[in-house]
């Protein structure tokens, strides 16, 4: 293994020297130390002088980028040229940054570090000195699309994006420099012309009257007859296309021409220009939720072959038993190290164990020694090294994995010929406390038990239980846990003093912990819960415990100590600092592509929809008191639509079979004590209790019976709703419909039927003509049924 110094060495080698920044480039060094006289931190300075010099490396070493290299040498020379070096240099940028990421000497991280400082100097240098490149807002490293617009990608679009040079040869130069110009300012960049190349598709493939119009307009025609409304109407009409080809989500159809929408906008306010005047207020856009996607559609190889709710329960044991796997292989490594951290004599052992054991003690306490006098790592700038010859060696002996088996720690050992100094380094601190796998592996099966958000999970004190009972322990974010303190006043010497409260004292707490919950002055997503000591989530919490409290010790900020969730790094010490899964577990199904913690939430509450029964029972677990955040957000999947669908079709087909008794003076629905409240529970969530004659008021513990009295007031009452529906329909929300219109029709449909039986057939012909007549002289007032909004 090579010395810290010889490592640090290889990769600045990456970089152009410093003698020939200033020999080659002597006005961009200079510019270069105008930016960094205004950072204080000398090593701030050293970094964003170094990322430019990396970036001037790979410019130097290849030969695409050498025209970019003689302008960047002398730019006072060629400034009136700059605007042509705009595209070479962020390809040269990103290019940097793959280099780096693809050395190996730098871990990547820091590399995305270094890619970003330098487009930061280059962005600046470009707005500031006039004579560099300028560089967009936003300048990604990495072309990021993990879904893409396609909504179905076995579903063929109706026409493709126009490229850029056809747009050209259509409306000219001026019309394509003012639309790059636009890309350059525009946030997002080229995507933000993405909806307008497919709308100049849906021109060629669909001329009318009115794009014909504005294709004269946008190609600079002196008189060109266009409006704000004929781009109105063209822009809807190339949405109604995009909608009924089912090829992209509505999301993305809306975000599309919501972006033509602002490209026109822009473009009518450029000065010297005969664009028409638009502005993107004209059409209103509104906002479509995604599907709610779930671990369901993650490809585990375990899932595969199921479907509906028995994947989505396959899925999350899959996680849990993933995270709970690489929570006890980081524990067992932990309490295997315990020697080694306390520096014992393994004069007893054998030769080989000896000589492994010692070479991983030396590492770790001058690691821990660093760590307590600078809370940084002894290979770090501001870290201190001690025994750096041993040191040195042992790391070289380390770099062996079967040197870490002999010492009786091959738990986290991968799979490799030879360690190299980062992997190494994350055994070393794994032998120290809690690394960032270990905490987030316990914050997924935590999440998988509970459900929580994110960021409640983040903020559970450093003292994980406030109160423990026999069977189970009172857990809660940092919010809750001081609104619970209050009101539990001196009973909280009391739980602190007990480790197991039973009978009074029990009881006490629990009267306090429900108190707290009832006066919700705590934050709006703090969680709280009661966890069972056969719960995986509180195996976990036991399981990390010693590790992440270990961590107390190389850390003095508060607010660190203060959380119960802490890790230790090579680059930053003792943090809390969250991670996603993506970037800390690199193989096995935690590094799956998409697996989020947003995503487990949204399996676990959908899973939890089947056992309380309703969405709004589903509230108390979700921790959210509104009502248009959970259907939307977390049960918009199709699973769940579908059977809201069915239980909808049900309603319909159950109102029509059980209207049974025989029509005398009323109506009255024959079914079950049972059926009758779930079919009352059913009218009171969908909206329509009152329009069938429930009585909304009446508690859901006793519905009452429904009747109907076949009077001439309550049959026009009757066809009055039924009118309303014909009305509605054409214009109604498709969910709304579904869930409300369906089973209210079904009502209508089913009383009508049972009063023509009954011969009233002249008595529902009289009424509906008269009410017909009515309407028709607007005079009669349809009753609103508000279907035409969307369904929260």
């Amino acid at each position: 293994m090579e010395a810290a110094k010889e490592r640090f060495a290889g990769a600045n080698s990456l970089a152009l020297s410093i003698e020939k920044f200033e020999l080659h480039y002597p006005r961009l060094a200079e510019d270069v130390a105008r930016y960094t006289a205004f950072i204080q931190s000398k090593n701030k300075k050293t970094k964003y002088v170094l990322a430019p010099r990396l970036a001037l490396g790979c410019i130097e070493s290849d030969e695409r980028f050498h025209d970019l290299r003689d302008y960047l040498r002398h730019p006072e020379n060629l400034c009136a040229r700059r605007n042509e070096f705009q595209e070479p240099l962020q390809v040269a940028l990103r290019t940097s940054y793959e280099r780096l990421a693809a050395s190996g000497l730098y871990s990547p991280a820091i590399a995305t570090e270094h890619g970003r400082n330098a487009i930061l100097v280059f962005r600046w240098l470009g707005r500031k000195m006039k004579v560099y490149p300028e560089l967009p807002r936003w300048l990604p490293l990495v072309e990021r699309n993990f879904k893409g617009p396609r909504k179905k990608t076995d579903v063929p679009a109706p026409f493709q994006g126009m490229p850029i040079d056809e747009i050209e040869a259509l409306l000219g130069e001026q019309f394509i420099r003012d639309l790059r110009a636009y890309q350059a300012v525009a946030p997002g960049g080229r995507s933000r012309v993405l909806g307008f190349r497919y709308l100049m598709s849906f021109i060629r493939t669909t001329p009318s009257e009115y794009s014909d119009m504005l294709l004269g307009a946008l190609a600079g025609a002196a008189e060109h007859g266009c409006d704000p409304t004929t781009i109105k109407l063209v822009i809807e009409a190339c949405e109604d296309a995009l909608v009924r080809s089912r090829a992209f989500s509505p999301a993305t159809i809306s975000g599309w021409m919501g972006d033509c929408g602002r490209f026109f906008e822009h473009l009518s306010d450029l000065p010297d220009r005969n664009y028409p005047h638009y502005s993107r207020r004209y059409k209103k856009f509104g906002y479509v939720p995604p599907e709610s996607s779930t671990l369901g559609d993650l490809d585990f190889a375990e899932t595969r072959g199921l479907a509906g709710v028995a994947r989505l329960r396959a899925s999350i044991d899959v996680v849990r038993n993933a995270a709970m796997d690489a929570i006890n292989r980081h524990a067992s490594f932990f309490a295997a190290a315990q020697p080694m951290r306390e520096g014992r004599n393994f004069s007893d052992l054998p030769t080989d164990q000896r000589e492994a054991c010692t070479a991983v003690a030396t590492v770790v306490r001058a690691e821990i020694r660093s760590l307590k006098q600078t809370r940084m790592s002894q290979f770090s700038k501001n870290g201190v090294r001690t025994n750096a010859r041993k040191v040195d060696l042992a790391m070289e002996v380390l770099a062996t994995p079967a040197t870490w088996l002999v010492a009786g720690l091959g738990h986290l050992v991968p799979d490799v010929v030879t360690l190299e100094f980062q992997q190494i380094m994350t055994l070393i601190s794994a032998c120290i406390g809690a690394t960032s796998q270990t905490v987030l592996a316990a914050k997924l099966v935590f999440c998988c038990e509970t459900g929580w958000n994110r960021q409640p999970i983040d903020d559970i004190p450093a003292e994980v239980y406030q109160f423990r009972l026999t069977d189970e322990a009172g857990v809660a974010s940092a919010s809750f846990v001081s609104v619970f303190k209050t009101r539990a006043g001196h009973l909280v010497q009391t739980l602190l003093e007990h480790s197991e409260l039973s009978g009074g004292r029990a009881t006490d707490a629990v009267a306090t912990w429900e108190e707290a919950e009832r006066e919700k002055s705590w934050g709006t997503f703090d969680q709280r819960c009661m966890l069972s000591y056969t719960s995986p989530a509180y195996e976990a919490l036991e399981r990390i415990r010693p590790m992440v409290e270990a961590l107390n010790a190389f850390t003095n900020d508060p607010d660190v100590k203060a959380k119960f969730f802490k890790s230790i790094s090579l680059a930053g010490g003792v943090s809390t600092f969250p991670r996603a899964a993506g970037h800390v577990f690199k193989s096995g199904v935690l590094s799956t592509p998409g697996l989020t913690f947003r995503l487990v939430r949204k399996t676990y509450l959908q899973l939890m929809l089947r056992v309380v029964g309703s969405v709004e029972s589903l509230h108390v677990h979700a921790g959210h008191s509104g009502t248009g955040v959970l259907l939307p957000y977390y049960l918009n999947s199709p699973d769940v639509k579908r059977e809201l669908e069915q239980s909808t079709r049900f309603f319909q087909n159950a109102v029509q079979s059980l209207v049974a008794a025989e029509v005398g003076g009323t109506l009255r629905l024959m079914m079950s004590d049972e059926d009758h409240e779930w079919f009352y529970n059913l009218a009171g969530i969908s909206g329509i209790a009152s329009a069938v004659g429930y009585g909304v008021s009446t508690p859901v513990a006793g519905p009452p019976g429904f009747e109907f009295a076949p009077s001439d007031e309550n049959v026009r009452a009757l066809l009055a709703i039924d009118m309303a529906l014909d009305v509605e329909e054409k214009t109604a929300d498709p969910r709304r419909w579904a869930l409300v219109g369906v089973p209210l029709r079904g009502f209508v449909a089913a009383i009508l039927s049972k009063l023509r039986a009954a011969s009233m057939a002249r008595l529902i012909k009289r009424v509906g003509a008269e009410l017909t007549d009515d309407a028709e002289k607007g005079a009669v007032v349809l009753p609103p049924l508000k279907l035409s909004g969307v369904l929260k």
